[in-house]
Order: structure tokens, then C-alpha cells, then sequence
């Protein structure tokens, strides 16, 4: 099992980071390459939190 793998299944990097016994986390994630579906995921969910009333009051500074 790869930390690919375990990354798109949701562990978090700074567990993968122990799990690999790396010293840094910048290590870590240069074995981290998301697929095309991960990253279209991660933009429709961005997207509609930032259609979201919630963001309506956010303003970018």
C-alpha cells in the first residue's frame, strides 16, 4: 500500500509522514502525486464552499 494510496483514501499527510518515518513533511509529500480525480474533487468541493452563503461575507484582502 502506497502513500498514494493512503492519501486519496483521507489519511492525513502528517500521519503518513510517521508512517513513512520521515523527519519532515516536506519529504513526505514528494511521494504524494494526486490523481486527476482527487484534484477535480478538491475543486468542486472548493467551489461550492465558495458559493456558499457561509463565503458571501468573505472578502479577499
Amino acid at each position: 500500500m502506497g502513500l498514494t494510496w493512503m492519501a486519496d483514501a483521507g489519511v492525513p499527510v502528517h500521519h503518513l509522514r510517521k508512517i513513512a518515518g520521515h523527519g519532515s513533511l516536506t519529504t513526505t509529500q514528494r511521494y504524494l502525486h494526486p490523481d486527476r480525480q482527487s484534484v477535480t474533487d478538491a475543486a468542486v468541493l472548493l467551489t461550492k464552499r465558495l458559493r456558499s452563503p457561509q463565503c458571501e461575507r468573505l472578502h479577499a484582502v
